[in-house]
């Protein structure tokens, strides 16, 4: 009989889960405006990678973190709130997130191959 109901919730949950939309954030991003911003959010990350490399000092790092991706949020009419949605939105409609990785992989390979003679990019 627990078997029985265990089975039943599982089912519905199933179910239920299979009609979920995310609601759309406001502002929503278009396609591109998201890759643009997801690619320069991934720059952004590896120059802090490299930045803890070379030093130690957490804390500042942290604050700089905290205003770059403020000014990056700023110049897309963002806040982390909303970014967020954005993002929560795209990512439950899976071709919208998978496209868009897809073209922010592509934007971060042609980033490498143009530097790849010159100074490194970070």
């Amino acid at each position: 009989m627990k078997f029985f109901s265990i089975l039943t919730l599982f089912i519905v949950l199933a179910l239920s889960s299979c009609t979920f939309r995310a609601p759309k954030p406001k502002p929503l991003l278009s396609e591109r405006q998201m890759v643009e911003l997801l690619t320069e959010m991934h720059l952004i990350e590896a120059s802090l990678q490299q930045t803890q490399i070379r030093d130690d000092n957490f804390g500042q790092t942290r604050l700089y973190t905290t205003a770059l991706y403020n000014a990056l949020f700023e110049r897309f009419g963002l806040t982390q709130e909303s970014f967020e949605a954005n993002l929560f939105y795209r990512t439950h409609r899976s071709r919208d997130i998978e496209q868009i990785y897809t073209k922010v992989a592509d934007n971060l390979q042609l980033l490498v191959e143009q530097n790849q003679e010159n100074e490194p990019i970070f």
